[in-house]
């Protein structure tokens, strides 16, 4: 799963969740600090003072709560997150254990974030203000009734590819594999390799040419790892691509563009022919 912020974040400003590599595991309660010295909670900084996530500023956002939510539900099965700081903290971190270990060590991850940022409410408001976030989801798999998602069957296979569309600012078309009987999502299903081609209409302008790897393999995740049904491809509109398996016919395929609406430049805009025969 791949999330692009459509709202910006204030530089310099330290924030539990903004990415950037964390550990794992905390350290023993006893071993950090009890207290700062303040004998009243500080007030809220600015940047914290509304969490109100405001209206959908459209081109298919979603509030990052929305994304989170059923993420984590997914990976901690039967484990509730009692409040904002912690479905925040569970959705952003690799650890992984029984409900047991995962109240520990929310426990102790809790400490050092209030040793670093502050009083309980503060990382509450800081969890708050992250989950409010509107973002461009890319790589969640599409609801059923989804618009714009297309499938083809492969030939020769019990599988279809299937495309939805991920960020729109950042142009981007996700694809995975579904059995084509059932549409069930299902990871990389037999040998293949997935590669970026030029447009064969227009192979002077886009000589690119390059081999794809899934979010969760350019992730480092092992393939084994990769939990059931969930891998998937990051494309971008327009793309022309290349499915080529052992012993098979290859198979080609150009992602849809999707149309802006927006115009982006004050010009008059001349139309010509795209495709004419020699």
């Amino acid at each position: 799963m791949k999330i692009k912020s459509t709202t910006s974040q204030k530089p310099g400003t330290k924030q539990p969740y903004s990415g950037g590599a964390r550990k794992r595991a905390g350290v023993p309660m006893s071993a950090v600090p009890s207290g700062s010295g303040r004998s009243t909670p500080p007030e809220l900084p600015a940047y914290l003072a509304s969490t109100d996530p405001g209206s959908d500023p459209g081109n298919g956002a979603v509030l990052n709560r929305d994304v989170y939510t059923p993420y984590v539900r997914k990976i901690f099965p039967g484990f509730e997150p009692q409040s904002d700081w912690e479905l925040a903290t569970l959705a952003t971190t690799k650890f992984r254990g029984t409900n047991e270990e995962i109240r520990a060590w929310l426990d102790r991850k809790r400490v050092l974030d209030m040793s670093a940022f502050g009083p309980g409410d503060i990382i509450e408001r800081m969890a708050t203000k992250t989950l409010n976030m509107w973002v461009e989801n890319s790589g969640a798999t599409p609801a059923p009734g989804a618009k714009s998602v297309f499938t083809q069957p492969i030939p020769d296979s019990s599988y279809s590819i299937r495309l939805f569309p991920g960020s729109i600012s950042a142009a981007e078309y996700c694809m995975d594999f579904v059995v084509t009987e059932t549409g069930q999502p299902v990871n990389s299903p037999f040998e293949f390799e997935l590669w970026a081609i030029p447009h064969p209409d227009a192979t002077h302008l886009t000589p690119f040419t390059g081999q794809l790897m899934s979010i969760e393999r350019a992730h480092g995740i092992k393939q084994e790892d990769i939990l059931p049904g969930e891998e998937k491809f990051i494309l971008r509109d327009g793309l022309t691509c290349l499915l080529r398996r052992p012993g098979k016919k290859p198979v080609r395929f150009t992602v849809p563009t999707r149309r802006r609406t927006e115009s982006t430049e004050a010009v008059d805009v001349l139309s010509f022919p795209t495709s004419i025969d020699p």
